[in-house]
C-alpha cells in the first residue's frame, strides 16, 4: 500500500513538473534581415525571432526574441527581356526557453499527410503578413528584382507538442536583455559580440541567448562557444567577479 501511494505521488510530482505547449500554437514572428533576390542563394538561412513570448499558463515556453529560423527555397535574380526576379522562403522552426527546437508550419490545423512547412515557401504557401514596415517590401514590377525587408512580420504555427520542464519555463526570461543575465554575488560581465548576427552562444555546455549580448557570470573557468551552422568560435574564459570582459567571436 504505502508503495502504491509512493508511485502514484511520484507521478503526480512528475507531471505537476512539466508544461506542455499544444501543436497548433500561434506563433508570431518577424524577419531580422533583408532579403533580395539579386543577392540571396536557394538553401541560405533566413533569420526570423519571435516579437511576443508565447505561455503555456503563468510559464514562458518561448520567449521574446527567440531565435527563429527559415530557409530560402527559391531565389533567381532579374532576367533580360523584363522578367522579373523570383524569390520565396520558409519558416521552419523555433527555439524555446529550454534549448529545443519545435518545427512549424503555416496553418492552424496540420493538413492531412503534411508535416511542417520546410519545402513550403511563404509566398508559395499564400501566407499574409501580418506587418508590414513603412518601406516598400516586394518590388513586384516587371523586370524588377523582388526585394523582403527586414520588420516583416508572419503568424506561423507549432506542428508539434513540446514538453518543458516548468521549472525552466518558470525561470524563461520575457525578452531577450534578460535571457542573458545569470544573477549571482561577485559576478563578472561578459560581452560576446560576432561578425555573425544572431550566431548561438553556449556557456558551458547550456545555450544563453544569440550575438551580440552581455552576459553576467559567476568567477571561475567557463567554456563559451558561439556558433552559427557549421561555424564555429570557442574559448575558455577565466573570469573574475567585477571584472568587465569583451569577446569578439570570429567564427570559422
Amino acid at each position: 500500500m504505502l508503495k502504491t501511494i509512493a508511485l502514484g505521488l511520484a507521478f503526480v510530482l512528475g507531471c505537476s513538473a512539466q508544461v506542455v505547449l499544444p501543436e497548433g500554437t500561434k506563433i508570431r514572428v518577424r524577419l531580422d534581415q533583408n532579403i533580395s533576390s539579386a543577392t540571396a542563394e536557394e538553401g541560405q538561412t533566413v533569420e526570423l525571432s519571435v516579437t511576443d513570448a508565447v505561455k503555456s499558463g503563468d510559464a514562458v515556453v518561448i520567449p521574446e526574441g527567440a531565435r527563429v529560423t527559415g530557409t530560402v527555397t527559391q531565389a533567381h535574380e532579374r532576367r533580360r527581356l523584363g522578367r522579373a526576379g523570383k524569390l520565396d522562403f520558409s519558416i521552419d522552426r523555433v527555439r524555446t526557453a529550454d534549448g529545443q527546437w519545435i518545427p512549424l508550419r503555416y496553418s492552424v490545423t496540420k493538413k492531412s499527410g503534411q508535416s511542417h512547412a520546410v519545402r513550403t515557401g511563404i509566398l508559395t504557401a499564400g501566407v499574409a503578413a501580418v506587418f508590414w514596415p513603412a518601406a516598400p517590401v516586394m518590388l513586384l514590377w516587371k523586370g524588377q528584382d523582388i526585394n523582403i525587408n527586414r520588420g516583416v512580420a508572419f503568424d506561423v504555427y507549432t506542428d508539434t507538442n513540446h514538453t518543458v520542464g516548468a521549472a525552466a519555463a518558470a525561470l524563461a526570461p520575457a525578452s531577450p536583455a534578460s535571457a542573458t543575465s545569470v544573477p549571482t554575488g561577485g559576478a563578472a560581465t561578459v560581452s560576446i559580440t560576432s561578425p555573425t548576427a544572431a550566431a548561438e552562444i553556449e556557456v558551458d555546455g547550456a545555450f544563453v541567448g544569440n550575438t551580440p549580448t552581455t552576459l553576467q557570470l559567476t568567477s571561475g573557468a567557463h567554456r563559451i562557444v558561439v556558433k552559427s551552422g557549421v561555424k564555429t568560435w570557442q574559448r575558455t574564459v577565466q573570469v573574475n567577479g567585477g571584472s568587465t570582459i569583451s569577446l569578439n567571436a570570429s567564427l570559422q
